[in-house]
């Protein structure tokens, strides 16, 4: 997973399906595993972070 520097994380997770599960492989070796139900609403939270945190930074 790329870093800038000592900030956050500047490449994406991967999330793949095993056996009915989501797992989440995420920056510097983390790796969460989730239900569907819980990895669908981890994406929405995701996704409302990302716009949050766009409309944050001065363009």
């Amino acid at each position: 997973m790329e870093r800038s520097g000592n900030g956050p994380a500047v490449a994406p997770g991967v999330a793949v399906a095993e056996e009915g599960v989501v797992v989440l492989d995420g920056p510097l070796g983390v790796a969460v595993s989730m239900t569907p139900d819980a990895a669908e609403g981890t994406a929405r939270s995701l996704n409302l972070a990302a716009a949050d945190a766009r409309a944050q930074v001065p363009r």
